[in-house]
């Protein structure tokens, strides 16, 4: 799977929790009650792996924005002569 699907869905999941869970609140006078400790690792997962995903795919791009892109020649010729 990629690093950006699975960021995606996971973020995804995130608002479209928090959209739910805060229109449940709203509307149930006891909400969670007993399910608290549910709803707290349900967030916590799902903030993990947006912010854990989010930096992989963030890497993976910034690896493949070099590799496609590069450093002109001149660029590098004069870095190495700076090094000297």
């Amino acid at each position: 799977m990629d690093y950006e699907l699975i960021f995606y869905v996971s973020g995804i999941a995130l608002a479209l929790s928090a959209v739910v869970f805060s229109f449940a609140a709203l509307r149930l006078k006891k909400f969670p009650a007993r399910a608290t400790p549910v709803v707290v690792v349900w967030f916590v997962v799902l903030i993990g792996l947006s912010s854990s995903f989010a930096v992989l795919h963030s890497q993976h791009e910034e690896e493949h924005h070099e590799e496609e892109v590069g450093l002109p020649q001149a660029t590098q010729e004069s870095e190495e002569e700076e090094r000297q």
